[in-house]
């Protein structure tokens, strides 16, 4: 498995995490009808989140990193502000179907134990670009 963050430049992320978590809803809503009671009107699917958290290593280890590209922890996350300022990217993980555009909501990152690591936990939102369907204008 591999996590690949694409936009404006391309950063596979150094570290797999332990584990990731997606959450998606749907946009139902409950109404209540005289002699009938609650009913849910189901709606359009919500969003997709992703969150994970993991580390940028300050040295590479054949044991944890992915990759031997490695570059120091503080330019991923300077890659990746970048990335979150632009807007959409592209998030990757191989073998999974998770493959879509997104925005990342939220990255927070610090160093906590002197090794030079960043710990960082990251979240993504689905993009879907806003669409409207056109419709005939009947003039009178």
């Amino acid at each position: 498995m591999e996590i690949w963050l694409k936009g404006s430049k391309r950063i596979q992320l150094p570290v797999l995490p332990s584990a990731y978590r997606v959450s998606s809803s749907q946009n139902n809503t409950t109404v209540n009808i005289i002699s009938l009671g609650d009913v849910t009107l189901k709606g359009k699917r919500g969003l997709q989140e992703i969150s994970f958290s993991s580390f940028f290593p300050s040295n590479y280890d054949p044991s944890y990193c992915s990759t031997t590209a490695l570059k120091s922890p503080k330019a991923y996350v300077s890659q990746i502000e970048k990335l979150k300022r632009r807007g959409t990217i592209k998030l990757i993980i191989t073998g999974t179907s998770i493959n879509f555009r997104c925005t990342i909501e939220s990255f927070e990152w610090g160093e906590e134990d002197g090794s030079g690591d960043i710990k960082y936990t990251l979240t993504f939102k689905e993009y879907r670009r806003p669409s409207a369907s056109s419709s005939d204008v009947v003039e009178f």
